[in-house]
């Protein structure tokens, strides 16, 4: 059985009043001297420390569910960028991650492999929180002239987007690009999503220049 956290507490604590009632015969010698209080104070503060290792424990073990939220197809391959939002236990969007991305290797049965560092020049971006308006803002680097609002609809994660100067929500990025060097040089993609008053689809060619 898994002990609770306020378990933990209660041994960590009875842990320091065993310590605050050690039997005056614990002893150490420094310098020829009696000390004591230094090793209560020692050890008062490695069990303070460990209430803090258990508190930040449950915390880091809290339950993360991953949502899908769009994703970047491309003419080279058939293996697409995903990126999804991750909700924690409450359904709030993750502070510390809100975004996930990866690849999906349909030449290779469909398995996940993560981003690689080079790869994160085309395929990467960048998130910061509003704090006014209460949602993330996204910019990815296949899209640079386009901003992402990353909003919670009901409970659903999604991703809001400008298509044809219209509010809609972001399904996929097609990008055309022709291989340069290591980063494929991006020629235009074209946006596809739902349009958010009237629930059509909607998409939008872009050419970069």
């Amino acid at each position: 059985m898994v002990a609770s956290k306020w378990e933990y507490f209660y041994y960590l604590l009875k842990g320091i009043y065993t310590v605050l009632n050690l039997d005056v015969h614990v002893k150490i010698v420094i310098r020829g001297e009696m000390k004591k209080s230094k090793i209560i104070m020692f050890l008062f503060f490695v069990l303070v420390l460990g209430i803090s290792t258990v508190t930040n424990a449950v915390t880091i073990n809290e339950q993360i569910i991953n949502k899908n939220l769009f994703c970047i197809k491309r003419n080279k391959n058939t293996n697409i960028v995903m990126y999804d939002v991750r909700l924690n236990s409450s359904g709030d969007i993750d502070k510390l991650k809100p975004i996930d991305s990866y690849w999906i290797l349909y030449d290779k049965q469909g398995e996940r492999s993560e981003i690689k560092a080079f790869e994160k020049k085309a395929y990467g971006f960048a998130i910061k929180y509003n704090v006014e308006e209460r949602y993330y803002d996204l910019v990815l680097k296949a899209v640079p002239n386009r901003n992402i609002k990353i909003v919670l609809l009901n409970g659903e994660p999604k991703a809001v987007i400008k298509i044809n100067n219209k509010d809609a929500y972001l399904l996929t990025v097609f990008v055309f690009a022709k291989n340069d060097l290591i980063i494929p040089k991006v020629l235009h993609y074209i946006i596809i999503g739902i349009d958010t008053e009237t629930g059509s689809r909607v998409e939008e060619k872009v050419v970069m220049h």
